[in-house]
């Protein structure tokens, strides 16, 4: 982002502790706020890159080492690393729920109508969970922005793959050619449940840290997660399987993916304390103590 709608930094003070000084646009109003607060709060989310790297850098010059959300060029390797893997992972079950996502099953012991890809896709709900405890709103959505671009292109490619004719002898050409058109169909109905779904867990997950002042991780985890398997499931469900299925078999679907959801959220809570363990021992360190870390591993 290069220019401020909301909120813009116009400097530091210290009096005690270091804090930062806000103008609100709207009302000429200025604010004072302390660093770790402010990177805490979504008015972050409206500075521009320099005023992002002017806030990070105060933040790291004191003794204290904060877990924040600062961009990606003023990272340290491993947490790169750590946030490229995430966003792979998501991209790939994304990609693979699309492609799941058109088979409906059946489970008579629960009497519930899903497709495959339910028993995966719950997992981008806590991976962006991840992102946006430890990278922040702002590099959250980047992730869902990239796995979103990665599975249109795929399924483009594969579409575009039915145009070549295949040779006469190949007796799967016209499965092979129903499956990719499935897949096209149901592409709008991912790609509006996932963008929709995801950005809301996102949103929720960043305003509940900011009005539990970082606290109660599985209140702001269970919280958005349930509601943005709400918003995906009626969303998902309702426009790949609209005149295609009955109304009441939709309504199952629904009803069916949407507590499935609800159990990964619960479930999702333990790991992502196990994760934030992780990140604040081993990712979320320094530049010296990273650098050192580096030279014993090579010795």
């Amino acid at each position: 982002m290069d220019s401020n709608k909301k909120y813009k930094l116009l400097g530091f003070n210290r009096s005690g502790s270091i804090s930062a000084n806000i103008m609100i646009l709207a009302t000429g109003k200025r604010i004072s706020m302390g660093l770790k607060e402010l990177d805490d709060s979504t008015i972050s989310d409206d500075f521009s890159r320099s005023e992002l790297k002017a806030l990070y850098r105060r933040l790291y010059d004191g003794s204290n080492n904060l877990t924040t959300a600062y961009d990606l060029g003023d990272r340290h390797e491993r947490s790169w690393y750590a946030y490229l893997i995430i966003t792979v992972a998501l991209s790939v079950i994304y990609i693979f729920s699309t492609l799941c996502g058109v088979k409906p099953i059946q489970i008579p012991l629960l009497d519930m109508i899903v497709p495959p890809a339910i028993f995966v896709y719950p997992l981008t709900f806590i991976l962006v969970d991840i992102l946006n405890e430890f990278y922040g709103l702002r590099l959250a959505r980047r992730t869902i922005i990239i796995s979103f671009i990665a599975n249109l292109i795929f399924v483009l490619g594969v579409w575009a793959t039915t145009l070549v004719p295949s040779i006469p002898q190949w007796e799967f050409s016209t499965t092979y050619n129903g499956i990719v058109h499935s897949i096209m169909a149901v592409l709008l109905a991912s790609s509006a449940a996932y963008l929709l779904s995801e950005n809301v867990n996102a949103y929720l997950l960043c305003k509940i840290k900011e009005l539990t002042n970082s606290r109660y991780l599985f209140v702001r985890v269970i919280t958005s997660t349930v509601v943005a398997s709400a918003i995906d499931s009626v969303v998902f469900c309702t426009l790949a399987f609209y005149n295609v299925l009955s109304w009441d078999i939709i309504q199952t679907m629904i009803l069916s993916q949407f507590l499935i959801k609800v159990v990964y959220a619960l479930l999702g809570v333990g790991p992502i304390y196990a994760t934030r363990r992780l990140f604040n021992r081993y990712i979320n360190v320094d530049h010296a103590k990273g650098n050192e870390y580096a030279y014993k591993t090579a010795r």
